[in-house]
C-alpha cells in the first residue's frame, strides 16, 4: 500500500479504500436512497431501546451524513468517525452548534483508548466494512463495561443460505459498498458481549435492531 496518498496508508486493506472512493460519489445522494421515512423510524426504534444519561460519551462507527445525529438527546457528548470525508461534510452541517466531534477514522482501527465510551452504536456500517468481525472488536474495546452496543443492518438469517438471486444481488450491491450475505452470529463470535434485544426490522425482517451489552 506504499503507493497510497498517506492519508490511506491507515487503511487495513484496499476494499475500505475503494469505499472512499465510492462514497465519494454516493454522498449527494445518500440521504436520498437511506434517509427516508422507513430508514428514519428502524433507527429510531433502535435508539429507543438506549437510555442515555447526561453527560454519557457516544461513539457512532461510521455516522456517514449524519442521520443519526437528531436522534439524539443535547445532553450527551457525541464522537462521530467515518471514513468518508464527504460523509463528514455532511454530518458536520446537523452536528453544528452541538457537543459533536466528527472525526476521519477508520472503524477497523478506532484510534480511542480500551473503554471509552459508554455506547457506540454501529448503524448501517457492519455490512460496509471489509472486516465486519475486526471493526465489531474495537467497538466492543472502546466501550466500557457494560455499557451498550446499538446494531442496525442488514444479515442473513443464522440458518439461512444466500439463494442464488441473493447471490446476484450481492455483487451488485458490494460494488455500492455494501455486502447483504454476511451473519451477524459470525461477526460477534467470541467478543465479551450478550444479546439482550434481537427484533427483525426493516423489509420482511432483512434488517435487524440488536442491542448488546459488553459482559
Amino acid at each position: 500500500m506504499g503507493g497510497l496518498p498517506p492519508i490511506y496508508q491507515r487503511f487495513t486493506n484496499m476494499n475500505n479504500y475503494t469505499n472512499v472512493i465510492k462514497y465519494k460519489f454516493l454522498a449527494p445522494v445518500y440521504d436520498t436512497l437511506i434517509g427516508n421515512r422507513i430508514f428514519v423510524e428502524a433507527r429510531r426504534k433502535g435508539f429507543a431501546l438506549l437510555e442515555f444519561q447526561p453527560g454519557e460519551s457516544i461513539l457512532l462507527v461510521g455516522v456517514g451524513t449524519g442521520q443519526d445525529l437528531p436522534l439524539l438527546p443535547d445532553n450527551v457528548r457525541v464522537v462521530g468517525v467515518d471514513i468518508s470525508d464527504a460523509m463528514l461534510a455532511r454530518a458536520g452541517r446537523i452536528a453544528r452548534g452541538r457537543d459533536i466531534k466528527l472525526i476521519n477514522m477508520n472503524a477497523e482501527i478506532l484510534e480511542f483508548p480500551g473503554e471509552t465510551f459508554d455506547t457506540v452504536v454501529l448503524n448501517l456500517i457492519l455490512s460496509v466494512v471489509e472486516n465486519p468481525q475486526k471493526a465489531m472488536a474495537e467497538a466492543v474495546r472502546v466501550l466500557k463495561r457494560s455499557g451498550k452496543i446499538l446494531v442496525f443492518d442488514k444479515f442473513l438469517k443464522k440458518d439461512q443460505s444466500p439463494a442464488i438471486a441473493r447471490k446476484l444481488l450481492n455483487s451488485i450491491t458490494t460494488l455500492m459498498g455494501t455486502d447483504i450475505n454476511r451473519y451477524f452470529e459470525d461477526i460477534a463470535r467470541e467478543l465479551p458481549v450478550k444479546i439482550i434485544h434481537d427484533t427483525p426490522s426493516i423489509f420482511a425482517g432483512g434488517y435487524r435492531i440488536i442491542l448488546l451489552e459488553k459482559i
